[in-house]
């Protein structure tokens, strides 16, 4: 890709993961930047790094989201090769992961997602301290669908509103075998019995 190529991807991956409502997905990457502005930009040479590191839109694109993860701002300049490198590695052997996070809270697996007079659900409060991924959060959203009531429970919780809106916009770039991960769960479930 070029490194104009790279620049636009990178303003509609900033507005997918910002705020507003665009969508990367749906609207397939295409924003009405002008190409102009990339040559009014003074940063131009972390795009042109990019486009000789990452040979293909897909890999730029992943590099992109696994940046924007840690990042929400989205100030290229600090994101890093080696958050792409940990991302890969967490999709590649994520099953398992899922499997790992998900054992010690599965006894009490109801609990998780229970939120008491607008105090932050057990599984909130894993997310947060680093015990449980963003992967395994969004899976459990799939399988139990507990946004609808920690929206409402929640509503005027920021941190909550953040995490929500980093939900939405990640799951987007996943692709999850809900059946797949159902039956591993339920499994876990019945061996905590």
């Amino acid at each position: 890709m070029e490194p104009i190529d790279v620049y636009l991807m990178y303003c509609a991956m900033k507005a997918h993961f910002g705020k507003g409502d665009y969508d990367f997905v749906t609207y397939k990457g295409k924003t009405r930047i002008k190409r102009d502005t990339f040559y009014k930009r003074k940063d131009r040479s972390f795009f042109v790094k990019l486009s000789r590191k990452y040979k293909t839109e897909q890999e730029i694109q992943n590099y992109f989201v696994s940046n924007f993860i840690k990042d929400k701002k989205g100030y290229i300049a600090n994101f890093s090769d080696e958050n792409y490198e940990s991302w890969k590695l967490k999709r590649q052997g994520f099953f398992d992961m899922f499997e790992v996070e998900m054992k010690p809270l599965v006894a009490a697996f109801e609990d998780l997602f229970v939120v008491n007079n607008g105090q932050h659900p057990k599984l909130m409060r894993e997310f947060l301290g680093g015990r449980v991924s963003l992967e395994t959060v969004i899976i459990l959203d799939e399988l139990v669908n507990f946004g609808p009531d920690w929206d409402r429970a929640l509503e005027d919780d920021i941190i909550w509103n953040d995490l929500n809106n980093l939900i939405d916009n990640y799951e987007r770039f996943l692709t999850i075998d809900q059946e797949q991960y159902k039956i591993r769960l339920l499994k876990l479930i019945e061996e905590s019995s």
